[in-house]
């Protein structure tokens, strides 16, 4: 391993240490900041070892891969991007799904046009990433998506690119990219 990828281990250590302190304390905001860091370190520790890698292959002869063909090559999970969404009251509310984390990171652009398989229900449609809000155009589909789903605020739901342009969304498991909080 290079000094840069143990930097940001040593980082995403950090902030998980960060996050058990807060969770100890029953602080959600600052575990839910330490929750957003760590998930902007490891996005960070996964162009890192893409950039290692086209470094890799440009230095050792093998064709170089342009950026618009690395974003479309699925990785090892047939996975090509997965976003994950914390889902708000107002989310459910006004049947929104925002992207504007991802937006900002700019692993999604406005304009982009997704085909959607929703899951439980395997309802297909088609949609947009608006610019105004970096929300889905389609509410309708997207409130169904919380109903069958039954997706709470708070919960995450899964945006998973599976081919060019093919997305699926799902409830994501309780834990994975959140806290689950257990009634006692």
């Amino acid at each position: 391993m290079n000094t840069q990828t143990n930097e940001l281990n040593q980082h995403i250590n950090a902030a998980y240490d960060q996050i058990i302190g807060a969770a100890k304390q029953r602080n959600l905001p600052e575990v839910q900041r330490h929750s957003r860091k760590v998930a902007e370190l490891e996005d960070l520790k996964q162009q890192h070892e893409t950039i290692q890698q086209r470094l890799a292959n440009l230095t050792s002869g093998i064709p170089a891969i342009t950026a618009a063909t690395t974003k479309a090559q699925p990785q090892a999970n047939g996975k090509i991007r997965e976003l994950a969404i914390e889902v708000t009251d107002g989310m459910i509310r006004q049947n929104l799904l925002t992207l504007t984390p991802h937006v900002k990171r700019g692993k999604i652009k406005i304009g982009e046009e997704l085909t959607i398989e929703a899951i439980p229900s395997g309802e297909r449609f088609v949609t947009v990433l608006l610019q105004n809000g970096n929300k889905l155009r389609a509410r309708g589909e997207i409130a169904q998506f919380y109903r069958d789903a039954r997706v709470n605020s708070g919960d995450y739901v899964v945006l998973t690119e599976i081919s060019p342009s093919r997305w699926t969304l799902a409830k994501a498991t309780p834990g994975k990219y959140g806290f689950q909080v257990f009634n006692t």
